[in-house]
């Protein structure tokens, strides 16, 4: 395998393997994955450790399993003994930087604001530093879907920010090695996205999966109190429209085309790792949202890795999970596993 001095890992939020044009055709656009993914390997069977949202970032930025590092649900925090992959390359002495949702430091959903050992403070920019840059009115429309029917700029959203600032980092830094993490909060609610996408899907019904009438007779007692009155009795194949979703979905996207775009322009040999923290279960199960079960809507994730001298266009069948990519990491960039 070949040595890469620059590694890229893109991710975002609650996002089921089947939602990308590269797995399933479902009618939602997802052109820039799509191309990254005929531009490199696609894996097939790519599992989250846990579909909850700071378990799954525990295995991804630590190479742990949850248990191992207290990490067993969210707002705990990881063990202090523990050291993010972004320590361990900074050993090695690459320029290791993050910015996105962060949500490992025992904080609440948005973070503490405060960048952890192991990463470039002047571009670390969690969810607690896009709040504190809005005004109090703003903080609010942020967090409310309703936001996107006054016709946003790309500008005020979380993705569009991030963006921003992985485009400077590349600039600015595309000569030496690094390890640059963008970390993306959409498509996760509250969806909020400009025009067109917060309208594209008005019409749309995503595809229900075979699982849409699981009875859940046989599942834990957890699970059909979870399902609530979704439980009762038969009911008809519900109609999925999600557009809010659907459209933040494929904005997203697009954000990410930007930052693809930046690493093609300024670093044309860096690897780029795609994948999501989890998935999100849109009725299957008779179940909304993720959280502590083991399904497949939810476990399974996209996972791509397209880089210079790497097959392309390849579809990988192994089963992979997040526990492989921080090692995998080590690899491409030649370096010693710890």
């Amino acid at each position: 395998m070949a040595d890469y001095e620059r590694v890229v890992l893109i991710m975002t939020d609650t996002q089921r393997h089947d939602m990308f044009g590269c797995y399933r055709q479902t009618g939602l656009l997802t052109p820039c994955i799509d191309q990254l993914a005929a531009e490199g390997r696609l894996f097939e069977q790519a599992y989250t450790t846990q579909p909850v949202c700071q378990p799954a970032r525990a295995a991804l930025f630590f190479g742990r399993y949850p248990h191992e590092i207290n990490c067993w649900s969210n707002s705990t925090g990881p063990d202090r003994t523990a050291w993010s992959i972004g320590q361990r390359l900074q050993q090695h002495g690459v320029h290791t930087a993050y910015i996105g949702k962060w949500h490992l430091d025992g904080g609440d959903y948005f973070g503490t604001g405060q960048c952890p050992d192991g990463w470039d403070q002047d571009y670390w920019f969690d969810m607690r530093c896009y709040l504190d840059g809005l005004s109090e009115d703003d903080r609010r429309r942020s967090r409310q879907t309703e936001t996107n029917r006054e016709g946003i700029e790309a500008s005020f959203t979380y993705a569009s920010q991030c963006s921003d600032r992985a485009i400077r980092f590349l600039e600015h830094y595309h000569d030496e090695p690094f390890f640059l993490t963008v970390s993306y909060d959409e498509p996760h609610g509250p969806f909020l996205c400009p025009e067109p996408y917060a309208s594209m899907y008005q019409d749309y019904t995503f595809p229900a999966s075979c699982n849409i009438d699981d009875p859940l007779t046989d599942k834990p007692a957890s699970q059909r109190a979870w399902a609530g009155s979704q439980l009762e009795g038969d009911r008809p194949t519900p109609v999925i429209r999600e557009p809010d979703y659907f459209g933040c979905h494929s904005f997203v996207d697009s954000q990410i085309g930007r930052v693809v775009a930046a690493i093609r322009r300024h670093t044309p040999d860096a690897c780029i790792i795609f994948t999501s923290d989890h998935g999100d279960f849109l009725h299957s199960h008779r179940l909304s949202g993720k959280g502590p079960a083991v399904y497949e809507e939810i476990t399974h994730i996209p996972l791509i890795i397209s880089a210079p001298g790497l097959p392309s266009g390849c579809r990988d069948h192994a089963p992979v999970s997040h526990i492989n990519i921080a090692p995998t990491v080590f690899d491409l960039m030649g370096l010693p596993q710890p």
